[in-house]
């Protein structure tokens, strides 16, 4: 894992620019290209890239916020089309696991809605969506 990786927590990350203000925003890359994940080739070509936002966690009371730039992969050997997977990132998620679970931990740790809300800027319906309540 690479320096990036064992700050941020995922692999294969390639830092590209870091900025630090009321919360820290982290733009990266993928460092390697993955094989296909319908047929396990190596042969693959960048189609296009895409760019996604993520909340990932908190280092003291800053939010951290990364900014990937995501490949969107051409398998030349099956014809088929995907765009590059992270570790602990869910496809069409805007917020890590990681960032979920410090939410849920939160939650049922005693923290009101109302104050994890504020301190990691998500609405308080997202939170009871994250962590329902027990039958």
């Amino acid at each position: 894992m690479s320096h990036a990786g064992a700050i941020l927590g995922i692999k294969e990350l390639i830092i590209e620019e870091v900025k630090r203000r009321d919360s820290i925003e982290v733009w990266a890359r993928p460092s390697k290209r993955p094989n296909c994940k319908h047929c396990n080739s190596d042969s693959l070509r960048i189609k296009a890239t895409h760019k996604r936002t993520i909340k990932h966690t908190r280092q003291g009371n800053q939010l951290m916020t990364l900014h990937l730039k995501v490949p969107k992969y051409h398998c030349l050997k099956c014809g088929r089309y995907f765009r590059h997977p992270f570790v602990g990132i869910r496809p069409r998620f805007r917020a890590s696991e990681w960032f979920r679970l410090e939410v849920f931990e939160a939650h049922y740790g005693g923290v009101t809605q109302r104050k994890i809300s504020r301190t990691h800027n998500i609405s308080p319906t997202t939170i009871e969506r994250w962590c329902p309540l027990p039958h």
